[in-house]
């Protein structure tokens, strides 16, 4: 993708997801207003003369808790910063609704959990609500509801959830804000380090890594995100949200430093892209003949099923792997674990024999199925 066709597509872009981290407005423990208002102007630029739809998923929830309870540094302990999320956040909902409405603009909360991405039921909720208040010219901000997960059942970081709700929204664009120029070629620190302007599909991320002294994910993070995005075929950049107007910059294309994804020529459906996010609930192991099936855009039978692991229920997730324990695809599965138990290896015209009812020919249909 040269530039020109980044412009072009950056122009057609209607829907926009920005990421804004903790390393960008968080400074010596507090919220940096001076820059949030900054990227708040920049903003409005999109919403009010661009005709944009923006959802922010915004960090700086424990940050706002610290400076309120006045905690020069951030704790170790898992509910002590579940309990600064909880202070902090309507603090930080309290800044944004004050810098935005200094431009007409309404803003909205929106906190979201694993579990809300992980069932199919509330990822469409979740969808359905965000699409209403992008309806009403409410701007969502939305964050992690730290308050109540736990670390097992976190979304992750808030770069993991930015690609989320691009997902939940089909937006165009992701832009990821952090405090630096993009993504280095090696370490920053390292001599002759430079910054990658283009990342495909092809990149290798294995050698980047740390984590922000206020953030939890790090440059890596970012580059995974915004590989997911390419892969639905959508835009991804990383901007430094340190510098004046980055984002109104980016749209009037105007020269400076960042690095953009590559979109996929032939992308995913969102739908798969749920599906190759979620935790699955246990393991289907099938056959050489399922496998080629599998591959040959087919459903997965009882048949071609071997043995099972894990207790799962009806619609959970499931990875579906080889007899070499080769992950094969994921998908939605159409009975629970003690069903495919039962009719394993069996025929489909046998399902109802055997179980005394049947809710589908297929375990898993190639429609609710990403073949990896």
């Amino acid at each position: 993708m040269d530039k020109q066709e980044f412009i072009k597509k950056l122009a057609k872009a209607k829907k926009i997801v920005i990421k804004i981290g903790s390393a960008v407005i968080v400074e010596k423990g507090s919220i940096n207003l001076s820059l949030l208002k900054g990227i708040v102007d920049d903003t409005a630029f999109l919403i009010q003369k661009l005709s944009k739809q923006v959802v922010i998923v915004s960090s700086g929830a424990v940050a706002s808790g610290m400076s309120i309870m006045n905690v020069k540094n951030k704790p170790s302990n898992i509910v002590h910063q579940q309990a600064l999320a909880a202070i902090g956040q309507p603090e930080l909902i309290n800044v944004y609704r004050k810098l935005f409405g200094n431009h007409g603009i309404t803003v909205s909360q929106v906190l979201i959990t694993a579990d809300d991405i992980q069932s199919r039921r509330r990822f469409i909720n979740a969808k359905n609500s965000l699409a209403a208040l992008l309806k009403w010219k409410s701007l969502p901000i939305v964050n992690e509801n730290d308050t109540v997960v736990v670390k097992e059942l976190r979304v992750g970081d808030n770069d993991n959830l930015s690609f989320h709700i691009a997902n939940l929204i089909e937006a165009d664009i992701l832009i990821m804000l952090t405090d630096v120029d993009g993504v280095y070629d090696r370490q920053p620190s390292q001599k002759n380090a430079k910054i990658v302007d283009i990342i495909d599909k092809n990149f290798d991320s294995s050698y980047l890594n740390g984590i922000g002294e206020m953030g939890s994910g790090g440059i890596k993070s970012k580059v995974e995100s915004g590989l997911k995005v390419s892969q639905l075929g959508k835009l991804a950049v990383i901007l430094n949200g340190r510098k004046y107007n980055a984002i109104k910059n980016l749209f009037e294309n105007k020269e400076y430093t960042k690095t953009i994804f590559e979109p996929y020529d032939v992308p995913i459906t969102s739908k798969q892209s749920w599906i190759s996010s979620c935790t699955p609930g246990g393991v289907i192991v099938i056959d050489k003949g399922a496998t080629d099936s599998l591959k040959n855009n087919k459903s997965l039978l009882a048949s071609g099923i071997k043995r099972i692991y894990g207790v799962f229920d009806r619609g959970d997730i499931v990875n579906i792997e080889s007899e070499e324990g080769i992950l094969i695809a994921k998908g939605v599965a159409n009975y629970d674990s003690s069903e495919i138990e039962k009719i394993k290896g069996a025929h489909s015209s046998r399902i109802v024999e055997i179980l005394g009812y049947k809710y589908s020919n297929d375990i898993v249909h190639i429609d609710n199925m990403i073949v990896v």
